[in-house]
């Protein structure tokens, strides 16, 4: 059989220790473009290896530093792409191969739907965690390039879906290894960071929108929280140490992007 036609789309920095298992995953695809922020590490060299084409997140001056708007460095691949699928792959994920069987099949389809990809955890020993207040930890990952108008917003990025594009969901999805706590840590304070200079000027009500979402969203993952944490014997549970750095988040959201502090 010949490759399925897809462009996977790979964003990274200095992520030699995940890649390889990464592109492995999707090796069945047609394209994988890594969409690199000037990696001082091996993962060009890895990526290259394995048959995937490397092009920049941003103009050189602003390479090999945090990225600040993953929507811009996502809209560079679609830029690249040669395919008419595409499917999205953080740097640390593996894709399930129950969901490329999913994925080749819809490919033989003529509709340009978007679908919702789900991702699972898993801890360092390999184990899936099957329940956390963030599940169904859905994104719209897969899509036809026909379908969308392109990514929005900075972080927590999402594509602008076309007019009655049909929205549909996979029932498998990718799985992510569960960092460090200290790394996931870092990474919420770099996303905040972000957060802080998409609020500067908006305002009051920008602020108060924020924060209806942000108790909405908390409030729905406490009563899930509750719900995981007292019936056990369901699955694994994320931990509760990841579960409360969520929260953190969440509150120092409301607090850093108050306009009052900006």
């Amino acid at each position: 059989m010949g490759k399925l036609p897809i462009s996977v789309h790979i964003l990274t920095w200095n992520s030699e220790q995940t890649l390889e298992r990464a592109i492995t995953s999707v090796l069945d695809c047609a394209e994988v473009l890594v969409i690199d922020g000037g990696s001082q590490d091996g993962t060009v060299a890895i990526a290259e290896r394995l048959g995937a084409r490397v092009i920049p997140q941003r103009f050189p001056g602003a390479q090999g530093q945090p990225l600040m708007n993953f929507s811009a460095a996502r809209n560079v691949g679609l830029e690249h792409t040669t395919q008419p699928w595409v499917l999205c792959l953080d740097s640390d994920e593996v894709m399930d191969p129950e969901a490329m069987k999913e994925i080749q099949a819809i490919t033989t389809s003529t509709n340009t739907a978007a679908y919702l990809v789900p991702r699972k955890y898993v801890m360092e020993d390999g184990t899936v965690v099957q329940r956390a207040s963030t599940y169904p930890n859905m994104r719209i990952y897969f899509f036809h390039r026909d379908a969308v108008d392109g990514w929005q917003k900075p972080v927590h990025e999402r594509v602008r879906l076309k007019p009655d594009i049909v929205l549909r969901r996979l029932h498998a999805g990718s799985l992510a290894p569960l960092a460090p706590l200290g790394v996931f840590r870092s990474k919420l304070t770099q996303y905040l960071k972000i957060e802080v200079e998409e609020s500067r000027g908006k305002g009051w009500l920008h602020w108060f929108r924020r924060i209806v979402h942000t108790v909405r969203s908390r409030l729905i993952a406490t009563i899930r929280l509750l719900w995981i944490w007292l019936t056990p014997g369901f699955g694994a549970r994320l931990p509760l140490s990841y579960e409360w750095a969520r929260f953190w988040y969440g509150w120092k959201l409301v607090v850093m992007t108050c306009p009052a502090f900006l």
